[in-house]
């Protein structure tokens, strides 16, 4: 497919009448969209951009008769499609027909099938796909085949199951099931956005139109919004997203959609999507209220309602069950039966509670980053900003996370010139947040944090302990620390040896399925996707922003370099006095240098100059008498080779490396071996074999 595409590259072949050819040919390709085997779907996309890129605007002669199916084999394909590559090859081919395409073609091709996409874009996870709503891949057949080969065929073809994203992640772990799906959700939003910005294109609306295709659009998306269902909610306002992003003219529909927008913001609903857990919970209320009455307890003068919302079942379940029972005298086996009876209302109201929260979170997040797209902001900003930053707080997954960062950059942005302005607010929770995992920013009073409650509950005698290298407020090394920690874990696991993993899904990032290190508990969990959340958007804000970060958002500069300008003195450094001001100053420190740390890597190579200015201030703290001091400073160390290789290495070898041989002052000693490692790390990524070295040699 490849090579004949490439053929029609030349100008030699294209000189002969292919035009009505091609019209035949390429609904050849139809079939291998779908094939098993990925290669053959990548082929078979690229053959279909050969063809649109290589050909002038005379390919509508034999592009128009086909343009509807081209466009609905496409979005179909994308919609069951789960690898990365091919996703956004697929991205790349919908944009080169809609060039390549008139626009009248376009819309009046795509206008009939728009509602059916939103529809499949809206497809809940686990559910198989409505065969009707999808288009049959006709493949040709020989002519000799039996009448018992077809009617085999034929009852394959029923029983073979689709499901967005594809079926072979269906048995995934409910978070990478969770990131193949959102990523085919946020695909198929770039292309109906793409395809939005056709219909609201002024040459296809015009006055004498009875009804215009934008007046459409915005009716269609109202409907949606308009619904109980979390999945309609989501999918158009993603899809609003991306056609804002691509098109801000159109008041149209802009006008009739940011109201709604601002209206769902508002609403607090009980979505289509939780009904059979919810209704599973009034069940189990009233039979825990029944079990009540059988034991003689009457509830009726607390418990008051016929419908039960989550917060009133988990009051029953609470404080309202404990109330009642602790006023009576009750038969042990009988009371034995009524708490038994709670637990499992408890656990299903939990779990109703965990599934109305994630669609309640994501509903008002990706409608806020609407209306931050559509550059229409309200007066008041909280209803928009709340979801945003609850999202950077609590959404698991990545893809979600980096979505609302992108948003949030955009909205401080649009903010700047905003009277009063929201921003030195919200950069002060962005690092707020990410600050907030122990495990990552240490703790100036505690630098050394157990990895698990397990290990923290053995206390510090134990076995291991002994062969370890000991870290105290102002002692020790942290970097060589966690690396023993880490090395630790992996050798002293005991049983046998574990199942090898199954393959997982081709492309998918490492931890983006929103999977936390199995060693960390699951109450750390919340810590570290808060920290991961705030990383994303600092770094998205500092590249959205680029030459221009210090002095659009100044706040966010001082948060990285205040700190040290006013705690760190080049000329006048004195140890002693830093130590008598206790763990506080410290810990504004560290806080500020892992914003620090986050943030340079990002920021536009025209503000080095300006971070180059703060070495001297970093190399001063790696003579800090805090241990937490010390380690940031070497992580931002680390991060200035990268970034600023010749200034960085030059001052630390002039400086920091002769205090290597400092035997009367561990504390440089200390600071040295650690930049120096975390140099390595950086740069040649074997800090690891260097603490080998420094440890046993």
């Amino acid at each position: 497919m490849i090579l004949l595409s490439s053929l029609l590259t030349y100008p030699q072949v294209r000189k002969c009448s292919i035009q009505q050819s091609l019209t035949v040919l390429v609904p050849r390709v139809w079939p291998f969209l779908h094939h098993t085997i990925s290669s053959v779907r990548k082929a078979a996309l690229e053959t279909l951009f050969t063809l649109l890129s290589t050909q002038d605007q005379s390919s509508s002669t034999w592009l128009t008769p086909i343009l509807q199916d081209m466009l609905r084999h496409i979005f179909q394909f994308c919609i069951l499609e789960s690898n990365q590559e091919i996703l956004d090859l697929i991205h790349k081919v919908w944009l080169e027909l809609l060039n390549k395409a008139s626009v009248q073609y376009v819309v009046a091709a795509a206008c009939p099938w728009m509602g059916a996409w939103l529809c499949l874009m809206m497809q809940p996870s686990h559910l198989p796909i409505d065969l009707n709503m999808l288009l049959e891949v006709k493949t040709r057949s020989k002519e000799k085949a039996g009448a018992k080969l077809r009617q085999s065929q034929t009852q394959n073809k029923e029983v073979i199951q689709e499901y967005i994203a594809g079926a072979d992640s269906i048995a995934e772990d409910p978070a990478t099931r969770d990131y193949v799906v959102m990523r085919a959700r946020m695909m198929a939003a770039k292309l109906l956005g793409a395809l939005c910005c056709c219909i609201c294109d002024p040459g296809v609306n015009t006055v004498t139109q009875e009804i215009k295709p934008a007046e459409s659009l915005a009716q269609l998306l109202l409907f949606h919004l308009n619904s109980k269902s979390a999945l309609q909610r989501i999918s158009v306002a993603l899809v609003i997203c991306e056609w804002a992003a691509l098109q801000k003219e159109c008041t149209t529909v802009a006008i009739c959609v940011q109201p709604r927008l601002l209206g769902v913001l508002s609403e607090h609903l009980y979505y289509d999507e939780i009904a059979v857990p919810f209704t599973r919970m009034q069940n189990e209320c009233k039979q825990l209220i029944s079990l009540l009455a059988d034991a003689h307890i009457d509830i009726g003068n607390r418990v008051n309602c016929s419908v039960f919302t989550i917060d009133q079942a988990n009051e029953l379940v609470t404080s309202v069950f404990n109330e009642v029972t602790s006023s009576f005298t009750l038969n042990p086996k009988v009371l034995q039966q009524l708490d038994s009876k709670r637990q499992q209302v408890q656990m299903t109201v939990t779990e109703t509670n965990q599934e109305w929260q994630v669609l309640h979170l994501r509903v008002h997040t990706f409608a806020a980053c609407a209306v931050v797209n559509l550059q229409q902001l309200p007066e008041k900003l909280n209803p928009v900003i709340k979801p945003l930053m609850e999202a950077i707080k609590k959404e698991e997954n990545t893809l979600v996370q980096n979505y609302v960062a992108s948003c949030i950059a955009k909205l401080l942005q649009q903010c700047t010139t905003r009277s009063p302005c929201p921003n030195s607010k919200i950069i002060k929770n962005l690092c707020n947040s990410l600050c907030v995992d122990p495990h990552l920013t240490p703790l100036a009073a505690c630098p050394a944090q157990p990895q698990s409650s397990q290990e923290n509950s053995k206390g510090p005698n134990s076995d291991k302990d002994g062969m370890q290298h000991t870290v105290t407020k102002h002692r020790g090394i942290i970097t060589l620390y966690r690396h023993q920690k880490a090395a630790f874990a992996i050798t002293s696991r005991r049983g046998p040896t574990p199942k090898a993993p199954k393959a997982p899904i081709a492309d998918l990032p490492t931890g983006s399925s929103g999977s936390i290190p199995t060693e960390l508990d699951e109450a750390q969990k919340p810590y570290v996707v808060q920290r991961r959340g705030a990383e994303f958007a600092l770094s998205t804000i500092a590249k959205h922003f680029g030459a221009e970060m210090a002095t659009g958002l100044p706040h966010l500069w001082d948060a990285m370099v205040g700190s040290l300008r006013n705690n760190i003195h080049i000329n006048n450094f004195d140890r002693k006095s830093l130590l008598e001001k206790g763990d506080a100053p410290a810990q504004e420190l560290v806080n500020s240098l892992q914003v620090f740390e986050t943030t340079a890597a990002s920021m536009d190579t025209q503000l080095h100059p300006l971070l180059i200015q703060h070495l001297p201030h970093l190399y001063m703290c790696l003579q800090h008498p805090s241990t937490a001091v010390r380690h940031m400073a070497s992580r931002c160390v680390g991060v200035m080779s990268k970034i600023a290789t010749m200034e960085t290495m030059n001052i630390f070898l002039e400086k920091v490396l002769p205090w290597l041989g400092a035997i009367d002052d561990n504390t440089k000693q200390e600071g040295a071996i650690e930049a120096l490692a975390c140099i390595l790390a950086c740069v040649f990524k074997n800090a690891g074999n260097f603490f080998a070295v420094v440890s046993f040699g």
